[in-house]
């Protein structure tokens, strides 16, 4: 079921009142039923597969509370399992396909090793979908519980936690501790979440429909195409990319937010201005930080983190993006993505040692110059990333890459964006997010703006109206096809 379908566009309202209309003892049993429902809507079969993992994970949560002696051979089964089951769904065929080309490429250069076949062998798999986020709060749960934390020994609120449908398709990843937390607690209506949950369900479906998606449409253009892009083309969709991954994913986070909001529950921000990093170690704190926050909990520091030797603290970045790149997807050109990310990385934490160790710019760095000069590297960086990450092959971001620096007129590109909403979409949004940054940034809106702003929140009408305009606006600007959204790819 996509957020932005009409299904949803039922489902929800019809969740969320029966949820506040039912006895408090009910709710989280109607919670359970609707996530399964949910989930079961693509695919109902699958449905069997998170329940079977929920068990599972449940069990070995309790034996490694219950059995110290014997906790980290537990722990080391239940990783494993956990990983088989990700690893067959999602990298089966990746993994037959390598093996098949390396030894076509060995056939073919030594005639050592028999002729493998004209056609890669491949097996009927259907990815699940978000099973590298589950997946993800499944060990997380059990590394935890191994570290002390306590498990949760209602079987109920375990499944509800690995399966509640605002975050289950392509997250947040939760942290079993804060969402348990809230599970024992009694959950009454509060209109200030009602409020942020509606606003957040609305931005999440104008960024995504109205903007993401016709971006989406500009860039499938170029990327298509590579070489018959001209330069303005090239740097066009690759910015474009760049900013409809963000804008899709964000506001796929947006409107599951908004979603648990008006249950009573809350779930973990993603995003945090990620464009405004003024360096590449900033940005990862500021973009999809329940993934970034999981590599350096599970992955980073039981490698050894920050505390080793410089060589050492540059090959677990190295073998963190790697990973992070591969859990993107199973392809090469995923792996190259992270790898280029770790590059950036190791870059960037010997550039801040130099930065540090010289006077001269250590002096320089309080002021906005080279405050905005690193937010535009920074920028620069990610949209060279984001081609490795958008384009089928590395050989076609190379193609994409070089045609950015190729003198040659414009094309399709560029006359597609010129002559869609974009522009008017984009300048709104803009707006918006300049008018956001003044208010998270407490600063003195004129006096009129702020008796608009105190008599909007008063008025119920006046909210209601803005609701319903806003609601014509993103139903007016947006596609005719329903785009699912991006990361229920991974």
């Amino acid at each position: 079921m996509l957020f932005n379908s009409f299904t949803y566009l039922v489902f929800l309202p019809l969740i969320v009142l029966l949820h506040w209309l039912l006895p408090e003892r009910f709710r989280r049993t109607l919670l359970l039923i609707a996530s399964y429902i949910f989930y079961m809507n693509w695919l109902p079969s699958y449905g069997l597969l998170i329940l079977f993992l929920t068990v599972i994970n449940y069990v070995i949560g309790l034996a490694i509370a219950k059995f110290l002696h014997k906790r980290k051979l537990i722990l080391v089964s239940g990783l494993i399992f956990n990983l088989v089951c990700l690893c067959f769904f999602k990298y089966a065929n990746f993994l037959l396909s390598s093996l098949w080309h390396l030894a076509t490429f060995s056939h073919q250069t030594t005639h050592l090793f028999p002729d493998p076949g004209s056609t890669s062998p491949a097996l009927n798999i259907i990815l699940p979908l978000g099973i590298s986020f589950f997946t993800f709060e499944f060990i997380h749960y059990i590394v935890d519980v191994y570290r002390g934390s306590v498990p949760i020994t209602n079987f109920w609120h375990f499944a509800l936690f690995a399966a509640f449908f605002p975050s289950q398709i392509a997250g947040p990843i939760k942290r079993f501790q804060d969402f348990n937390e809230q599970l024992h607690k009694k959950i009454s209506f509060n209109s200030a979440y009602f409020k942020e949950g509606l606003s957040l369900i609305f931005l999440g479906l104008f960024k995504k429909m109205v903007i993401s998606d016709n971006l989406g449409h500009i860039v499938n253009i170029g990327f298509a195409h590579p070489l018959q892009m001209g330069t303005l083309d090239a740097w066009i969709a690759s910015i474009g990319f760049t900013f409809q991954i963000y804008l899709d994913f964000s506001g796929y986070t947006d409107i599951g937010r908004g979603s648990a909001l008006l249950l009573g529950y809350k779930i973990p921000i993603n995003f945090n201005w990620p464009f405004l990093a003024a360096n590449l170690n900033e940005f990862w704190r500021r973009w999809h930080i329940s993934l970034s926050t999981w590599l350096r909990d599970y992955l980073f520091i039981p490698l050894g983190g920050s505390r080793a030797s410089n060589w050492k603290i540059k090959r677990n970045l190295f073998i963190t993006m790697a990973l992070g790149g591969l859990w993107h997807g199973a392809d090469w050109h995923y792996v190259v993505w992270g790898l280029f990310h770790g590059i950036g990385l190791v870059l960037t934490k010997d550039w801040l040692a130099l930065v540090e160790k010289t006077p001269f710019l250590n002096n320089l760095r309080p002021s906005k110059i080279w405050h905005y000069t690193g937010i535009a590297f920074t920028f620069i960086f990610l949209i060279f990333a984001c081609i490795i990450f958008r384009a089928e092959t590395v050989q076609k971001a190379l193609e994409v890459i070089g045609r950015m620096f190729t003198l040659s007129s414009y094309g399709d590109v560029t006359r597609a964006f010129l002559v869609s909403t974009l522009p008017i979409t984009l300048s709104i949004y803009a707006v918006f997010l300049f008018l956001s940054k003044l208010k998270e940034d407490k600063v003195e809106f004129p006096y009129l703006a702020k008796n608009i702003i105190s008599w909007w929140r008063s008025s119920l009408p006046a909210q209601i109206a803005s609701y319903a305009t806003l609601a014509i606006i993103i139903m007016g600007f947006a596609p005719e096809d329903v785009a699912p959204f991006i990361y229920f790819q991974f």
